[in-house]
Order: structure tokens, then sequence, then C-alpha cells
């Protein structure tokens, strides 16, 4: 199955209908709890990259700047 979103996937792989190649952060919580279990990690590679590109201005959106810091401050969890 394809998605465009990341819940769906989460949602089928939590009722046991398959697995999902989904970031870390996303499934934190089903992984703490079980309800999740990481499979295939042997042939999975981490970049620890994660770009985020706006368009430049002089005065930049604030809800995009948040948008930034809680993705920065997320990402820094699993380094």
């Amino acid at each position: 199955m394809t998605a465009s979103t990341l819940e769906p996937l989460i949602y089928l792989a939590e009722q046991g209908q398959g697995l999902a190649c989904v970031p870390i952060f996303t499934v934190r919580e089903q992984l703490a709890s079980g309800t999740l279990a990481p499979t295939l990690t042997a042939f999975m590679k981490s970049t620890g990259k994660f770009r985020v590109v706006w368009p430049s201005s002089r005065h930049p959106m604030p809800k995009v700047r948040a948008f930034v810091d809680f993705m920065a401050a997320e990402l820094k969890l699993d380094a």
C-alpha cells in the first residue's frame, strides 16, 4: 500500500497488516510501548540528515520558524 501521509501506514502496521518504513521519530511511542517493533534493521541506512527548505525572505513567517525549530529539537533526540 502507498499513502501520501504516514498515519495510515502506521495504523496498518499497528493492526498487523504489514510492515511500514517510516522515520523513527514518528513511531517513538509505539516502539516504547511495544505496539510496534523494528524489523530489517540490518538493511536500513540512516544518513542522519534532514533538510527543510523554504523561500528566502526578509521577514520569515513565524509558523515556518516554529516548525523548523520543533523539527530540529525532535530530531536531536534520535542523534
